[in-house]
């Protein structure tokens, strides 16, 4: 009776025994009995199987639990209490518990009511969304983060769907992820579960419809996208997947209207303007003529726009303009390095599609093939060495020792010391403070001097004079010798004060030659020009020096690779301010080319990102705006380039006082890959200034930074922030002056 009447009312049933996968009977059956809708237990035997299944699935799944026992059985008192559905040995005959029965198959809308379930959310383990919804969402969101592989996410969805009213930020996270493994058919049904609440929210419908043209139900996705233009009608990406979904069933001319109404919205967007042109020549490809001069000035815009470097829908988009135009090598070219820098399949597979549509079209068929067929292989791993592996590693233990505008050097006309740690009765210098620090910190973690990092994060000197800079050098080959550190350990970058300001007002282009001499020194030829790839300065006087965004620096420091950048491409006796520069970026966004995808990403500049509060003084009126002015000039352009190409951390100093933030860039898609993390940003303060430069109760200050997990991942403890602090007093002794956790 159990099974027709469940078919009959629309279930799929099946009995434990009866699955033929292979693996653990256990395993299995205990992913059965968590995803199903409703879990069915006959204890009218005594039967321990039953009994272990029914209590798993009570303790791990709010969903329908329907007990069934024959009548006259005895129970135990543990189910006693519960719902049971009592039937006749003549079950055939027995139309009440028939009726009984199909009744308790109807209750599926929302969660069951059960005793574990009432005991675990009464300890506050398991979530009860109906007297604390905030507490429901955060789980919900936290199951969304550690699910990884497909099978995970959709347990999070069997999980979320057996409560009422869930929240529609975390449908639209879950239903990204399931797009992102290509689980577009899971991904629509869960953005399904917001409705009616979600009907009036267009970016809902427009997912959904996505998800429903991928999962190849075009009319469904059609509905779908059309419901969302019809809530936000200038919508450019909704046109742009109507023009898409439409494509797909050869309706070339509805398609090239749908993308030439986007384009007058958004005409900047790589993935319209590359969709608008295919569709120029698949529209009518005896005249293509017109679709390759688009192809040209695509290929033009991003072989010659820094902006675009690491991007790689700007690579997919390159690779398909560069097939159109007969350059298949650099096409192949551009397609690797989508690849490199990260594509997901998805939007290769994307690319390769309309590839594909093109080579049909005529537009070199053979060629056309080839490079789509490689794109959708290499995007998914294959054919490039098999399977991916997986990397992990034995966790190693790694510190960074972050220090900055240590000051060397002498200000004004009396020879004022702007550097602290004097050498006499009263006060030790700099190397011996820190060497004890770093060494008791290594000792403190068990961690090998081998797998630490010193990081410099500029001002140095005072002046920029020689002389200083070899003060700074006599400073590190004291601590790097006194920990057994090599110079390669050591990450270095200029700041403002390291700067030859006399030098500039003379000569512009030699204001860096004392900074780039003294790290030339101290690292050796050899090892300057790998830490620098793009100085080729021979330091003889008239050769040509770098410019100012050539001085960057990349070591690869166990998991993790730092990149140093060059804040200071303006400062000279006039400009006196931070900025980065695109030329910059678009510099390091090619030497991070060479570099493993899965290390962690560090970059490291003088000046800050982020503004830090700035002291209220007393002549200070109200109405005046306080400003921090000493920031990165180009932050928000810098923030967003980071994070794009991957960086976790950012360390600086400049502002002799400490900070820690986390920032997050969100961005409009219109198409583009952009799709960055936060970054953990780490201002490490003044660790060797004079009194005279702190502001008032600020102590002197450096960093001991401990990766966590060699690599990054969402939620999980990711690396550990302690500041040092030295009071300015006679005495004073290094403390704890904080610590944090920061999660990936």
């Amino acid at each position: 009776m159990l099974r027709p009447t469940a078919e009959a009312e629309g279930f799929r049933v099946l009995r434990i025994d009866e699955i033929v996968e292979a693996g653990t009977i256990t395993n299995q059956a205990i992913k059965q009995i968590y995803a199903a809708d409703i879990v069915l237990a006959d204890v009218s035997a005594p039967n321990s199987n039953v009994y272990y299944e029914l209590g798993v699935r009570q303790a791990i799944s709010p969903g329908a639990t329907i007990l069934v026992a024959e009548k006259q059985t005895p129970l135990p008192f543990d189910i006693a209490s519960q719902r049971i559905l009592l039937y006749d040995r003549d079950f055939g005959n027995d139309k009440t518990f028939e009726r009984r029965f199909r009744s308790a198959l109807t209750v599926t809308n929302g969660p069951v009511r059960n005793p574990v379930q009432d005991a675990l959310q009464e300890l506050g383990v398991a979530p009860d969304p109906q007297h604390d919804q905030a507490a429901f969402e955060r789980e919900f969101a936290a199951k969304i983060a550690r699910a990884k592989r497909d099978e995970q996410l959709v347990a999070v969805w069997h999980w979320a769907k057996q409560f009422r009213n869930l929240p529609v930020s975390g449908l639209l996270a879950l239903s990204n992820e399931l797009a992102r493994v290509e689980d577009y058919g899971t991904a629509a049904t869960v953005l399904e579960a917001a409705y009616p609440a979600a009907d009036g929210d267009y970016e809902v419908h427009r997912q959904r419809g996505f998800y429903l043209r991928k999962f190849q139900d075009f009319e469904g996705g059609l509905r779908e996208l059309n419901r969302a233009l019809e809530l936000n009608p200038h919508d450019p990406q909704t046109l742009g997947m109507l023009g898409g979904t439409v494509k797909r069933l050869q309706r070339y001319a509805e398609a090239l209207e749908y993308y030439e109404q986007a384009m007058r919205l958004a005409p900047k967007s790589l993935y319209l303007r590359v969709a608008h042109a295919g569709m120029v020549i698949l529209a009518d490809p005896d005249h293509p003529e017109r679709g390759r001069e688009l192809y040209q000035g695509l290929r033009s815009d991003i072989e010659e726009t820094e902006y675009l470097v690491g991007d790689y829908w700007a690579d997919l988009v390159a690779a398909e303009a560069n097939l159109v135009l007969g350059d298949f090598e650099r096409a192949r070219s551009r397609a690797e390095d989508a690849v490199k820098n990260g594509a997901r399949p998805a939007d290769a597979q994307s690319a390769a599609e309309q590839i594909r549509m093109l080579g049909q079209a005529g537009i070199y068929p053979e060629e056309a093939e080839a490079l789509s067929d490689w794109l959708v292989r290499a995007s998914r791993n294959e054919g490039r060495g098999g399977a991916p592996t997986d990397r992990r590693t034995e966790q190693q233990q790694h510190l960074i020792f972050h220090i900055s505008d240590v000051h060397f050097g002498t200000s004004g006309p009396g020879g004022r010391e702007m550097h602290r740690y004097r050498d006499d009765e009263n006060c030790r210098r700099l190397s011996l403070e820190l060497r004890d620090e770093f060494m008791r910190a290594l000792t403190h973690e068990g961690c090998d001097p081998a797998n630490a990092t010193i990081v410099l994060s500029g001002d140095l000197v005072y002046t920029g004079k020689a002389e200083e800079f070899a003060l700074v050098r006599t400073f590190l080959e004291e601590l790097c010798g006194g920990l057994g550190m090599s110079h390669d350990q050591v990450v270095i970058v200029p700041g403002n004060h390291d700067i030859d300001w006399d030098v500039a007002r003379a000569s512009p282009q030699k204001r860096f030659d004392n900074y780039l001499t003294f790290v030339h020194d101290f690292y050796g030829e050899k090892l300057f020009y790998k830490i620098f790839p793009l100085v080729t300065w021979d330091f003889h006087v008239g050769h040509d020096r770098p410019e100012p965004s050539e001085v960057v620096s990349v070591q690869q420091r166990g998991p993790i690779t730092f990149v140093g950048l060059n804040s200071c491409v303006f400062e000279d006796h006039q400009h006196h301010y931070g900025f980065i520069g695109l030329k910059q970026l678009g510099r390091v966004a090619k030497l991070l080319d060479d570099v493993a995808g899965d290390s962690v990403r560090a970059a490291v500049m003088h000046h800050h990102l982020l503004p830090y509060p700035e002291a209220l003084k007393p002549t200070r009126r109200a109405e005046e705006v306080l400003l921090d002015m000493s920031t990165v000039r180009d932050a928000g352009i810098v923030e967003q380039r980071l994070s794009r190409l991957g960086f976790s951390l950012v360390l600086h100093g400049h502002k002799h006082k400490p900070q820690l933030r986390e920032t997050s860039v969100r961005q409009r898609p219109e198409g583009s890959a952009f799709a960055g993390r936060s970054l953990i940003v780490s201002g490490c303060g003044s660790t060797g200034v004079a009194e005279q430069e702190l502001e008032h109760n600020q102590s002197n200050h450096f960093a001991i930074i401990k990766l966590l997990r060699d690599r990054r991942e969402r939620g999980a403890d990711f690396l550990r922030v302690e500041w040092r602090e030295m009071a300015v007093q006679l005495g004073a002794e290094w403390v704890s002056g904080g610590r944090w956790v920061m999660k990936g």
